[in-house]
């Protein structure tokens, strides 16, 4: 460790610069860790508030219909619940959820401030609909909030939890209408089979389910997959960083120990052995990977964390406590200091072998000229002395003017890969709702079809939309008239849906990458349990989506002549229909896009802007490394009379053609990894994404690394001209 504060103070600008890029290289490796910190903090909060293996929505049960199912072979228990769609006195959408209160053990509701309801009419919701004590509207029936609190599956909507009794009271059956249910094998297929059972459990009082059951296999929760993708391409911007901060680790370490040749050199004159010279120069190394990985460390516990809260308060409403993977703390503290070895026993066998003579003249031995590709390029015109020295000097030290180009496309890849996905993301929004020609949406908020299909006027239409699987993956599933004039059908094969026929029309990527072809029979598995129907088109709407003709899906969900959605090209639709309902236009949707992927674009640009700031402080050292290994050169330029704008302008010159080879492998890097990251998703998701490319943001991109490399050099010669030159030509220390 002495040796390593020795070398600070010899060199303490590049020795913090290199500290400082390989602890920010540390910390966004620890970005491998955001799966264990996302998940963990998820299943904690699913063990803490009792989430459950299977929720279903159903018509209102009864307590023998509930009976009945905890009375199933795999039940170990079943809950019921009310869930009621209502309007505040403001006209928003908020819920009732009716609860049994002291007597749950799932779905448990924990208290922030206040307490428990317990009496008619009181509930507890989240502090921005109101302070405890004051009363709120919501269908017409005042509440007093006598506390502040949540549920992990109400999380981040504008809910009312109260007693069995009050919602009971309130709602136009008192029948449960959502059960909570823990198997006591939650295999996916086990759960599965458990759905259908309390599906004929249900039907031998004449109800059924309204919504899809939502399965929780495993202990897992409804976005497990989300969160892993997420965390995983945000991992593989990590391991960039990290691949960077090896190269600069490489040439850290090289020149700390290049550095020492000379007083190597005295050591070796006066007796030192080797194997002890080798010892003391590892030793150097280690305590300079040992100091970025003491920094480091709590770094990538920060960066880990502060994504993981990203993404758990966007995509999830939670708010998670300080977590740490040690699994991934370990393995970047031993990665670190191990390739630190490796890289350092190389160079201190380099540095031993040297001639006694040349290590001690401190002079490099090795003329330009002597290799088969030197001599090639001596033959080449290339300019002036300056534009000469400069391409000699980038051809003589190939490692580095490799790093150098190494890190410069890692920095442009990263800065072109954040508007890439921002564009990717952006097109893909508008692709999924350029078929759709509707100013309004309203849906209802009760479950099931609560409302009759009819026809308003010539600009609205009712229709179907619910959720079913094929494949065990989750899908849209529309029903539409055939002649509807809300959705604008983009064909890529086959015919449209005719009226009370069972064809079905598919996403077109979902289509391919399940190999299925007109003419087939397709499965969709409905909250009413599994329908068959046949295949009759394809068509482009960048979704999972089917679509079919909205009686026939009616019908197969037990509820013919029924609907639960009613499009409108009038923005601000008036009509009375039998349920709850909530209106969004096409401006709201659009806003909500925009901000999910303002979202994401903020979760892979922080990642991103870390890959660029390791590359950018690599780049800092290698060119730091470079002039110090020039530095005979440089300063028998200065004796001959050049000026200190002269060896500007030959670094310049050497650094420009390097820095443009850079630019143009960091856009290929970044074009290559938004079109991975697009091509992952839509592997995992089963459907057409697509990929754009940010072309025009390349030129803001290739000025301001052109830029940031010009003031670069000219720090960097100021720097190395303030040595004085006969020192450096003495070769002293």
């Amino acid at each position: 460790m002495r040796g390593a504060f020795r070398q600070f103070r010899r060199a303490p600008g590049r020795i913090t610069a290199s500290v400082c890029a390989l602890a920010l290289a540390v910390g966004a490796i620890g970005v491998l860790g955001i799966p264990a910190v996302t998940e963990g903090a998820i299943h904690e909060a699913v063990e803490r508030d009792g989430v459950g293996d299977l929720l279903v929505s159903t018509t209102p049960l009864n307590s023998d219909q509930l009976a009945r199912i905890e009375a199933l072979d795999n039940v170990v228990s079943a809950e019921g619940s009310i869930d009621i769609g209502v309007t505040d006195d403001h006209g928003d959408l908020v819920r009732l959820v009716g609860l049994d209160i002291g007597h749950q053990t799932m779905d448990l509701l924990q208290l922030e401030a206040g307490r428990l309801p317990n009496g008619q009419n009181e509930v507890v919701t989240d502090p921005s609909i109101g302070a405890i004590g004051e009363f709120t509207v919501a269908g017409n029936v005042i509440y007093r909030i006598v506390g502040h609190g949540d549920t992990l599956w109400w999380s981040g909507t504008d809910t009312l939890f109260t007693t069995l009794a009050t919602a009971r009271s309130n709602a136009a059956d008192p029948g449960t209408n959502r059960l909570t249910i823990t198997a006591s094998d939650d295999g996916a297929d086990e759960l599965r089979l458990l759905a259908d059972q309390v599906r004929d459990a249900i039907a031998d009082g004449d109800d059924t389910f309204t919504q899809f059951p939502i399965y929780l296999p495993d202990g897992t929760t409804p976005i497990d997959a989300e969160i892993r993708q997420i965390s995983q391409l945000i991992g593989l911007l990590g391991i960039a960083a990290g691949l960077v901060a090896l190269v600069l680790l490489a040439s850290t370490t090289n020149t700390l120990i290049t550095e020492r040749t000379r007083e190597v050199a005295v050591m070796r004159a006066l007796g030192g052995r080797s194997r002890q010279l080798r010892r003391r120069l590892r030793r150097i190394a280690l305590g300079i990977a040992g100091m970025a990985v003491i920094l480091g460390l709590p770094l990538g516990v920060l960066i880990s964390n502060l994504i993981a809260r990203m993404v758990l308060e966007k995509f999830v409403g939670i708010t998670p406590g300080i977590a740490v993977d040690w699994r991934v703390l370990g393995a970047s503290a031993v990665g670190t200091l191990f390739g630190a070895r490796l890289v350092a026993a190389s160079a201190a066998r380099r540095i031993v072998k040297l001639p006694l003579a040349d290590a001690l003249h401190d002079r490099d031995g090795s003329p330009f000229g002597r290799r088969a590709r030197e001599r090639f390029l001596t033959r080449i015109p290339t300019g002036g002395l300056l534009a000469r020295l400069a391409t000699r000097a980038s051809f003589r030290r190939p490692t580095r003017t490799i790093a150098v180009v190494a890190q410069t496309a890692a920095a442009v890849g990263a800065a072109f890969l954040i508007p890439g996905l921002a564009a990717s993301v952006n097109e893909f929004n508008e692709a999924t709702t350029k078929p759709w020609v509707w100013e309004s949406q309203t849906i209802s908020t009760d479950d099931g079809l609560p409302f009759e299909i009819i026809a308003p006027d010539a600009d609205s239409e009712t229709g179907v939309w619910v959720f079913g699987e094929v494949n065990d993956l989750e899908l849209d599933v529309y029903g539409l008239t055939p002649d509807t004039r809300m959705f604008d059908p983009i064909l890529t094969q086959g015919s449209w849906i005719e009226e009370g026929q069972r064809g079905v029309v598919v996403s077109t990527g979902f289509a391919r990458r399940q190999s299925l072809d007109i003419g087939e029979q397709l499965t969709i598995d409905l909250a009413a349990g599994p329908a068959d129907y046949i295949i009759v088109g394809t068509v482009d709407d960048f979704g999972r989506a089917v679509y079919l003709d909205r009686s026939v899906l009616a019908t197969d969900l037990g509820a013919t002549g029924m609907a639960n959605v009613l499009w409108s090209s009038d923005a601000s639709p008036n009509y009375t229909l039998a349920a709850a309902t909530d209106t969004s236009t096409a401006a709201d949707v659009a806003s909500e896009n925009e901000t999910g992927r303002k979202a994401i674009i903020a979760i892979f640009g922080a990642i991103g802007l870390i890959v660029a700031g390791v590359a950018a402080l690599a780049v800092v050292a290698s060119m730091t490394v470079s002039l110090y290994e020039r530095r005979h050169e440089l300063a028998t330029l200065q004796a001959l009379g050049a000026s200190r704008r002269r060896l500007r302008g030959l670094v310049i010159r050497e650094l420009l053609p390097v820095g443009i080879v850079g630019i143009a492998a960091g856009v290929l890097v970044g074009g290559l990894g938004t079109r991975g990251i697009m091509a992952a998703f839509e592997a995992s998701n089963q459907m057409d994404i697509g990929t754009v490319q940010a072309f025009s943001a390349i030129p803001v991109i290739a000025a301001v690394t052109l830029v940031a490399l010009v003031i670069l050099a000219t720090l960097a010669v100021r720097s190395a001209s303030r040595r004085p030159v006969a020192v450096t030509l003495r070769g002293a220390a």
